[in-house]
């Protein structure tokens, strides 16, 4: 096996990761990861399957990190910091790398996180124009549809100086 085989590998777990295998996923990233250690994709990738399972997070933040070393401007890395803060309920770290990425990168992922992140930061507002933005990348996203109707639900039955709960 050579380095070069490590992008097989990481391909591999990307078709893995997209028919919800995570196991064979992970499996996959890592050895693509031992194969070519400095492999920013594999390592944000990775580190983000992470997140989203919501375990490894201390590594999780390691190879991210390491990604951004990498590729500092890089949008999907930074989104990926920004929703492992998030995950950690760090909420206004993960607004600030959040908005980074959407600077670097439209992205109807990014603008989803980056609406949750503001609602958990209370900006309502800004959490519907970036749900709005998500929505308009890829109209066929149901669970973040509910989320923009029951905020304007929301907003509609209570008084302008209340909270709405979280959409679900």
């Amino acid at each position: 096996m050579s380095p070069a085989d490590a992008e097989a590998h990481f391909y591999l777990g990307d078709i893995y990761e997209r028919q919800d295998n995570n196991e064979l996923a992970e499996r996959e990233l890592k050895k693509a990861l031992e194969l070519k250690p400095d492999y920013a994709e594999a390592l944000n990738y990775l580190g983000y399957l992470y997140v989203e399972q919501n375990k490894n997070l201390a590594q999780a933040e390691t190879m991210i990190r390491k990604a951004l070393e990498l590729d500092p401007d890089n949008g999907a890395y930074l989104d990926s910091l920004g929703w492992l803060y998030f995950k950690k309920g760090k909420f206004k770290e993960a607004l600030k790398e959040l908005e980074k990425a959407s600077q670097l990168l439209e992205d109807p992922v990014i603008y989803d996180h980056l609406g949750d992140a503001y609602f958990k930061t209370r900006d309502m507002e800004q959490a519907g124009v970036s749900w709005q933005k998500s929505i308009g990348l890829n109209p066929d996203q149901p669970l973040l549809q509910k989320k923009i109707e029951n905020l304007k639900a929301a907003k509609s039955k209570e008084p302008a100086s209340s909270h709405a709960q979280q959409p679900r």
